[in-house]
């Protein structure tokens, strides 16, 4: 089970990259919060915080040097996406 965390985390940490640029256009924004009626960089850091999760669980099957890597990455870098986020967030609540 916690290969599956550990994998599944480090490819949803590459998908949230694309995420990013994906709400970060005007017209992508618009239409997810008339769906949603949520800014989508509150929806991607909502997602980034479970793919951090996941990775943190994802520790548990770290057996070699690759796995362990994987894991590493996978925490650190949605670890600093979801500080950025929130930064943008909170800021951007400032602002209005």
């Amino acid at each position: 089970m916690g290969l599956f965390f550990n994998r599944w985390s480090f490819y949803l940490s590459f998908i949230s990259i694309g995420f990013v640029f994906l709400a970060s256009s005007n017209s992508m924004k618009e239409r997810i919060i008339k769906w949603f009626g949520i800014h989508p960089l509150q929806i991607l850091f909502y997602f980034t915080i479970l793919v951090l999760v996941f990775g943190i669980i994802g520790f548990s099957a770290v057996n070699n040097w690759s796995s362990a890597l994987r894991s590493i990455f996978t925490v650190g870098f949605t670890l600093v996406l979801t500080v950025f986020l929130a930064y943008i967030i909170y800021v951007g609540q400032l602002l209005e």
